[in-house]
């Protein structure tokens, strides 16, 4: 699929142009006229001229042939504009009109007839319902955007045509270019993939910032930006990740793995950098333009500051970043920093030269701090005094940036602004409070790990093992002995042995060589068995379990019950390793401390179908309580290993039975031995 007429055509038509100022028509002429020299046809049944162009009554006039076709016009006459486009032999369509599947079905119907059309014509459609595009390299702007935004080497791929204008106009006043601007719309041939594809290979675009409310292929999409990641940073922030039209089914996984923390997994499993605010997403713009990547990230810094507050509120955000470090000075630093500072001011990290210092102050400090061969980037902190130099602080930073990366914090109003005029005219950005510099490099080192001193990883090893191989319908529990033959097929086993009948119990306590031992009743009417009752422990008779048995079908006469599942009591630390399949990724595998605090803890990571071993020990590095499974105390650690495997070979369970909804191994009871599946069920 070729894309480049929509980015660099030679001729384009406007189906909807117009002189009057306030319709969509207009401004689409208009900014065709503003950049590139090219064929415009503007095409109109109401007028003669456009602009001074002449202009035609069908797209079937125009003599000479047309790269792209812009549509403008009333939603239920698009359809036969686009078929005339058809017979013109149009290779590219963007349909601006809206009135589309965003107003329900009838609107949906219309949009697919467009879908239907553009197919059987051979016309790559971009649209219904957007905005247009820009690229500023070629200078095209097929958009009605109020303004086009700066050059640069960001490309900005959006669902929300209203949060395209805003970042536009907002990077223009923060001296942020992009490459392409792409309005996806409603995307009724054209998706997220096919312009992700194009910008994998396009030499203007070094990063992709992405505006998503939805995805079209989940396992595509991570196929896709895990390509792109390995060379070109994409940013993400999508909307819907609120609770609210998330049915997740009565079981654990269902509750521990929500359609969002699916998306946030999907991405981090891709290389992909999730932010979570519109805020986030500007400032994730700014440290882009400065030419970092995610394979190369900032993260050992140091802070130069003239006030002391500040400076301290920014060490306080880099220490509870998961990734940022502030870098330890040595003395030979220390020695040289006092040489040329006040008595007062602080060589530590941060610097403090205090509230008196004049741009003077600032270069003799970064002389010595752009030598710190340990440091990635300085944060430099200015907040107006009576006597600060602004103008020319802002100079002595532009000297310095081209030897170690100069991220400014300017903080204030009126008085600052000549500063930040200075830096984003050089080609700076200048960030407005601590925090915003600090999350963006936080969100791009992408869960790297925190380095402290020269390069030593604050985490520890997660394990020593050398082994790296690489229509809603109700769910229906699967039969205990038809779970454990398919778990068989992947070397995965439930401990104990099955009895369908109390009187069958006591022959065959005799293969548990164990003198305590545990029951279990399996039944699809009971969900948790602890709240229900439906677990006894330290169990040592047939006799007691027996009873046991008969009281549960006293307390539950209603419930179905398959058997009872007796084992040996089993000790160990408990994990939860479960799979829910998600609407748009597909199956997803969970990992977290499990048993009964699974679902009060939350502890859990997650990935998307299929992972490999050393995808596995990331998982289990990734949550909160690592440390109680890598042993406290003088306890061993755990079997990592053989975890490991058991999530391998359920990922690709999951995949080989794609009929399958959910499965839950809880608990799991991990020893610096083995693992062993204490519980489990599989939905259907």
């Amino acid at each position: 699929m070729n894309l480049e007429n929509f980015f660099n055509p030679n001729s384009v038509a406007v189906i909807g142009a117009t002189s009057d100022k306030n319709k969509v028509g207009f401004s689409l002429m208009s900014n065709l006229l503003s950049g590139k020299k090219l064929k415009i046809f503007p095409v109109t049944l109401s007028e003669n001229e456009v602009l001074g162009l002449p202009a035609f009554k069908s797209i079937l006039d125009v003599p000479d042939e047309i790269d792209l076709a812009i549509i403008a016009v009333r939603a239920d006459i698009v359809p036969q504009i686009l078929t005339d486009c058809g017979k013109k032999k149009i290779p590219n369509a963007i349909v601006i009109s809206s009135g589309f599947k965003e107003m329900g079905d009838d609107g949906k119907k219309l949009e697919e007839s467009l879908a239907k059309i553009a197919q059987e014509n051979d016309i790559t459609l971009l649209g219904p319902n957007c905005l247009g595009v820009i690229d500023t390299k070629t200078d095209l702007n097929a958009s009605f955007a109020g303004q086009k935004p700066l050059p640069g080497k960001i490309a900005f791929l959006s669902q929300s045509g209203a949060l395209g204008t805003a970042m536009i106009d907002w990077t223009i006043g923060e001296g942020v270019g992009f490459s392409k601007f792409i309005s996806l719309g409603n995307e009724a041939q054209l998706t997220e993939i096919d312009f992700l594809e194009y910008l994998e290979s396009d030499p203007e675009t070094d990063s992709i910032l992405m505006y998503l409310e939805n995805i079209h292929d989940g396992p595509e999409f991570i196929r896709t930006v895990s390509r792109i990641t390995k060379k070109k940073p994409v940013i993400i922030i999508k909307a819907g990740m609120g609770g609210h039209g998330n049915m997740a089914v009565k079981s654990h996984t269902g509750s521990l793995a929500p359609q969002a923390s699916v998306f946030i997994a999907a991405c981090k499993q891709a290389g992909a950098v999730t932010v979570s605010s519109i805020r986030g997403f500007f400032n994730m713009s700014k440290t882009l333009s400065q030419g970092l990547t995610v394979n190369n990230p900032v993260q050992r810094l140091i802070i130069v500051t003239n006030g002391g507050g500040p400076g301290v509120i920014a060490t306080d955000f880099v220490g509870k970043s998961k990734s940022l470090s502030m870098v330890d000075l040595n003395e030979k630093t220390k020695s040289a920093l006092r040489k040329v500072l006040p008595p007062m001011a602080a060589v530590g990290n941060p610097i403090d030269i205090i509230g008196d210092a004049l741009a003077e102050r600032y270069d003799k400090a970064l002389e010595i701090l752009s030598e710190v061969k340990e440091a990635d980037g300085i944060i430099v902190m200015l907040t107006p005094q009576m006597m600060t130099e602004v103008e020319e602080t802002a100079k002595v930073l532009v000297k310095y940036n081209n030897k170690k990366k100069i991220f400014p914090i300017f903080i204030g109003g009126p008085e600052v602004e000549v500063g930040r005029d200075i830096l984003i005219k050089s080609g700076m950005v200048c960030f407005t409070f601590p925090r915003d510099v600090v999350d963006s490099l936080d969100h791009l080192a992408n869960n790297a790990p925190k380095i402290v001193g020269e390069g030593h990883s604050t985490r520890v090893p997660l394990v020593n093992s050398e082994s790296t191989r690489g229509t809603l319908v109700a769910p229906q529990m699967v039969e205990f002995e038809e779970m454990t033959n398919l778990f068989f097929e992947y070397d995965i086993s439930v401990s104990g042995i099955f009895v369908k009948d109390k009187f069958d119990i006591a022959p065959l306590l005799k293969k548990i060589k164990s003198q305590n031992f545990a029951a279990k009743i399996i039944s699809g009417d009971i969900v948790h068995k602890t709240d229900s009752g439906a677990v006894a422990l330290n169990l040592q008779s047939a006799e007691e379990a027996e009873k046991f048995w008969d009281d549960i079908r006293t307390k539950n006469p209603q419930a179905k019950i398959s058997g009872m599942l007796v084992q040996p009591m089993a000790v160990g630390r408990e994990v939860i390793i479960g799979m829910k399949r998600d609407p748009t990724f597909g199956p997803t595998i969970l990992f977290g401390l499990g048993g009964i605090l699974a679902e009060a803890i939350k502890d859990t990571s997650l990935r998307v179908a299929p992972i490999e071993k050393d995808e596995a020990f990331k998982m289990m590095q990734e949550i909160k309580g690592i440390k109680i499974l890598q042993g406290l105390r003088g306890e061993k650690p755990i079997n990592f290993d053989q975890l490991a495997d058991i999530l391998v070979n359920l990922s690709q369970l999951a995949l080989d039975h794609p009929e399958i909804k959910e499965i839950d191994l809880n608990p799991v009871m991990a020893t610096s031995e083995g693992a062993i599946v204490v519980d489990a069920r599989v939905m259907v």
